[in-house]
């Protein structure tokens, strides 16, 4: 047997045993196995190797890179964990206010078709910089983990990526050698050692949390300094998802991590100097554990959940105020998103499924831009679009050409967004976790998933978007709409399977 087949069989087995008994379990399990058959692992599969061929392109694509002009937008992208398309009052939630999110929204363009390109974090995070799909950016085996983690220490064994490659190129790196000014604040979870944080991928500055914020160590940083350190009990399998069971000891107040986030997000603001800036604020909340300000603790219908939300609401009031005091308002682009649909605690609207799902309800997500003299106010489109599209699009807006070595996913919405087109999309595709192959497709009207035992016969279910929320198959009343779905997610799983990277 090739040492290939070995590591596939080990790949399914994994797989299989995280989808029935969990990941953490499942890692105990199978490095048992590896530690008695350690044949079936080789040494130079322990880390991820890194394509030099594309790592020198990045190099020289990125001093090629000429200065933004001067009617280039400043940016804000404000991204939440976990938050599904139902959670905003205004996206029709009855029992969490959100009035300064709402208002955003009432000043600039709301999204109803917006997608995360995943229905879990890291690799979502990775589209959003990148503009590429999970499996280009080697993000699409679940969540990294801390490297010292039992997981992560799976992970890199299984020859795995545990960090971002280093030949990936984020929006950060493009927009800092244009001259903006890039900071980014809060969770990052796409690698914690040396050379793979935030200010390695151009971010000039960076306070925030490597990994979610129910992982362990939980540390802060400012750059490369710890200014707090997760000094909490735990044992190897360590994590925090109930707030009702934290963790004993000291480490981040998490009751006070969003208004953290959020005074350093305004004195990222008011200390900018005369450059463009790119502020990236990737809030922890409202994923588990749920900590809401000790101010506003138990003052939302929606229970500690909506007081999370509520919380992040006022973080957003915080921010669009100081652009307005700053006189920063009118040149400044700010996009609001999350980076997938809702977990347990959140509200997928009328969607069906959650976070974890390709059903809409794991990616379809809330998606608010505001850009005055741009965006007309109370602008609604139910134009698709997904957060791979935010890479080419702040690219075209500061005036750069997209890399030319590798596939780019996503698409330039810019004229989506100001109502002068409509999507430049003719499909969208969803990527299961744990998959490296798209698992289901829509268009303007329909959707269809591949065939999987999810829908309970193992084969595709084709349903129209907008009519029952995923619940009939409605192949027999469209067969060629289904047809024809079914052939484009086919071609796109066969160029997946010759390309997965995506390199040119």
């Amino acid at each position: 047997m090739t040492e290939q087949k070995k590591i596939s069989r080990v790949n399914r087995f994994f797989r299989r045993a995280a989808l029935i008994i969990g990941y953490p379990i499942a890692a105990v399990l199978v490095l048992g196995i590896i530690g008695l058959t350690g044949r079936y692992i080789q040494t130079e599969l322990s880390s991820p190797p890194v394509s030099s061929e594309h790592l020198e392109y990045k190099q020289s694509y990125l001093q090629s890179v000429k200065a933004a002009p001067k009617s280039a937008p400043n940016v804000i992208v404000i991204f939440f964990d976990d938050l599904g398309w139902g959670d905003l009052s205004s996206y029709g939630n009855k029992v969490i206010d959100t009035p300064n999110i709402d208002q955003v929204a009432q000043e600039g363009l709301l999204m109803t078709d917006f997608y995360s390109a995943s229905p879990v974090c890291t690799p979502s995070r990775a589209a959003l910089l990148t503009g590429r799909y999970p499996p280009r950016t080697r993000t699409d085996r679940h969540v990294y983990f801390p490297d010292d983690h039992l997981v992560g220490k799976l992970r890199r064994m299984m020859g795995w990526a545990n960090a971002l490659p280093k030949e990936e190129i984020t929006f950060a790196e493009v927009l800092g050698q244009a001259g903006y000014q890039t900071g980014m604040i809060g969770k990052w979870h796409l690698g914690d050692s040396k050379g793979y944080r935030p200010n390695d991928f151009g971010f000039e500055s960076w306070y925030g949390v490597l990994f979610s914020n129910d992982m362990f160590p939980l540390n802060m940083y400012q750059n490369e300094t710890v200014v707090i350190k997760d000094e909490r009990v735990g044992s190897f399998l360590a994590n925090e998802r109930d707030e009702a069971n934290p963790l004993a000891g000291k480490g981040i107040d998490q009751t006070e991590l969003t208004q953290l986030y959020t005074d350093q997000a305004v004195a990222f603001l008011e200390q900018k100097g005369d450059r463009p800036f790119m502020l990236y604020l990737a809030h922890s909340f409202p994923h588990v554990p749920h900590y809401s300000s000790r101010d506003f603790a138990n003052t939302s219908d929606g229970g500690v959940y909506g007081d999370v939300v509520e919380d992040l609401d006022r973080s957003t009031g915080q921010i669009m105020a100081a652009l307005t005091r700053l006189n920063l308002d009118d040149n400044t682009i700010v996009i609001i998103t999350s980076d997938n649909g809702a977990d347990f605690n959140g509200s997928p609207g009328a969607l069906r499924g959650r976070k974890g799902d390709i059903w809409e309800g794991g990616q379809r997500v809330p998606m608010i831009v505001r850009w005055p003299s741009h965006i007309a106010p109370g602008s609604i489109s139910g134009e698709m679009a997904m957060n791979t599209d935010i890479f080419p699009t702040l690219l075209k807006l500061a005036g750069q050409e997209l890399p030319t070595d590798r596939v780019i996913d996503g698409k330039d919405i810019a004229s989506l967004l100001t109502g002068k087109a409509n999507s430049p999309h003719d499909n969208v595709y969803y990527f299961p976790v744990m998959d490296s192959l798209p698992g289901a497709v829509r268009d303007d009207r329909f959707k269809l998933l591949w065939k999987t035992d999810d829908v309970g016969r193992g084969r595709s279910h084709f349903s129209r978007l907008g009519s029952d929320a995923e619940n009939h198959e409605i192949r027999n009343l469209f067969p060629k709409e289904a047809e024809l779905l079914e052939k484009r997610l086919g071609a796109k799983r066969d160029e997946f399977k010759k390309t997965p990277r995506g390199w040119l």
